[in-house]
């Protein structure tokens, strides 16, 4: 009888729903490793050490050459040239290419990395973990950035870091979060600054998010002509051919920031989904520029529609809010890639799995420190 009943409690409890879903869940979660696994060794591998001309990851291959160059010690002058210049988006990809020399262990850093900060972002919020895993996984900028040397996992890893340390209000870590995000992706590490000052004090507009955000592109509008004229001049030289955009990027550099900035943060987010001329020209020996883009861009749509349905796009939000500055710093870009807005998507995700409205992971919101809370 004992017997009986030990089997019986067993099942009952592999039946119970909460089980079910616990039992789906990682069900789903060996699924993916395992398609993550074909993926790497058929497709992924091969482009990366040279052995397919496949272009599935967009700079990795750039990276692993050129540390690769600088490990046989006589790399062409370009590739000093190009690490030279600060800040550069550079060098934490070459830097991690260049001590990890293998690309099975650069994947299984990533992945490392990708579970570090979304148990960072689950102590800064009471999230649903799985919505919030399966919206990045959604998106398939995820899945190339846990097979491949790159600069979006560490962008990911520099935010859970920084809305952390805000949370526990650390401020040792929010150094490490802005070196890291310097470091890696300059334009992250402004925003970092920026959310900063616009929950501060300092800020006169601090209770009124989208006067700040207006005040930041007028202000951006007059600077970026006078501060930023011969960068803009040169990478104006590499977007010429790029239709609309160059047009916004004329506006922009003739003091219209204010007016090209959300027809580029458009342009970033969904422009493959209504550039339908371009998608009789996909091709899989091009996924980086091709399928990989369009299913980017259905992934903003998704996750943006998801937010809308639960009416948690609110500016009020922190997350929302550092999002909206990390997109108009991106949209400062002559060249516009929608993997430049990955770390905002990450936001979006964040936002979208909350259990209740979150408003607020700052320590520090309106000057003084505040109790952290999660819900109207």
């Amino acid at each position: 009888m004992t017997g009986n009943s030990t089997s019986s409690d067993l099942l009952s409890f592999l039946l119970r729903r909460r089980a079910i879903g616990y039992w789906l869940q990682l069900g789903l979660v060996f699924l993916y490793a395992g398609f993550c696994i074909v993926v790497f060794v058929l497709w992924v591998n091969p482009s990366l050490v040279g052995d397919s001309d496949q272009r599935i990851a967009a700079d990795s291959g750039t990276y692993i050459y050129m540390a690769d160059a600088l490990h046989r010690g006589n790399p062409e002058p370009w590739v000093y040239g190009a690490l030279a210049s600060f800040p550069n988006t550079l060098w934490t990809p070459v830097f991690l290419a260049y001590v990890i020399q293998n690309t099975w262990w650069m994947a299984a850093l990533n992945i490392f990395v990708f579970g570090l900060s979304i148990g960072l972002f689950r102590r800064v919020s009471d999230i649903r973990v799985g919505l919030f895993a399966s919206l990045l996984l959604l998106n398939p900028t995820t899945t190339v950035s846990l097979l491949t040397v790159n600069k979006e996992i560490i962008d990911m890893l520099a935010i859970a870091l920084f809305c952390f340390a805000q949370k526990r209000n650390l401020k040792w870590l929010i150094g490490v979060a802005l070196i890291l995000a310097l470091l890696n992706r300059y334009e992250v590490c402004a925003a970092m600054l920026l959310l900063l000052f616009g929950l501060s004090r300092w800020n006169p507009l601090r209770r009124h998010r989208w006067w700040t955000l207006v005040a930041f592109l007028t202000l951006s509008s007059a600077l970026l002509p006078v501060l930023a004229s011969s960068a803009l001049e040169r990478r104006f030289e590499e977007a010429s051919a790029a239709g609309l955009v160059a047009y916004l990027d004329t506006l922009e550099m003739h003091y219209l920031f204010v007016v090209a900035a959300i027809p580029k943060i458009l342009e970033g987010m969904f422009g493959e989904l209504l550039n339908v001329s371009s998608w009789a020209r996909y091709s899989t020996n091009d996924l980086a520029n091709s399928y990989i883009l369009f299913f980017n861009n259905f992934a903003f749509l998704v996750v943006l529609f998801i937010l809308y349905w639960k009416r948690q796009l609110r500016i009020q939000s922190d997350s929302m809010f550092f999002a909206l500055l990390g997109m108009v710093l991106m949209s400062i870009s002559l060249v516009i890639q929608p993997r430049y807005f990955y770390f905002c998507y990450v936001l979006f995700c964040f936002q979208a799995a909350q259990k209740s409205y979150g408003r607020s992971f700052s320590a520090f919101s309106y000057g003084r420190i505040e109790e952290v809370h999660f819900a109207d």
